[in-house]
């Protein structure tokens, strides 16, 4: 969400709460029900999705400055990766219940975040549709 002007940021940062997670440490666990939106302030994490025979799974890297649980943030429904730190960092965390909160008393900016996180999911999409395509031939 680069987009946003400081005072958007500072704005933001009172429905926030700042997460610190060390190298290691699973933030997001895959099959888990959390509706809350993470944006990665610093550190390094990794993106891994494990399905059937394929129990380690290709890792996505998730620099400083991404955006994450998005899918869950919008349908409520259960964790689609696990997301790992490989650095210690810290994030901050958006609960869906803060959001709504921002989004009655911030609406211009609560808009705006929904927009930023529609262009996340677009890009995202396009590149799944991407690796699709590569992968089937």
């Amino acid at each position: 969400m680069p987009e946003r002007s400081p005072a958007q940021w500072d704005r933001l940062l009172a429905f926030v709460e700042r997460r610190v997670f060390r190298a290691g440490e699973d933030v997001i666990k895959r099959g888990e029900v959390d509706r809350a939106l993470y944006i990665v302030v610093d550190g390094n994490l990794e993106a891994r999705i494990t399905e059937g025979a394929a129990r380690k799974g290709a890792a996505v890297p998730v620099p400083a400055g991404s955006v994450i649980g998005e899918i869950g943030f919008f349908d409520g429904r259960a964790r689609s990766a696990t997301v790992t730190a490989v650095t210690d960092g810290e994030m901050l965390r958006l609960s869906f219940e803060s959001f709504q909160a921002l989004a009655v008393r911030e609406p211009d900016l609560a808009q705006a975040m929904l927009f930023d996180l529609g262009r996340i999911l677009a890009i995202r999409l396009r590149q799944t549709d991407e690796f699709i395509r590569g992968w089937i031939g």
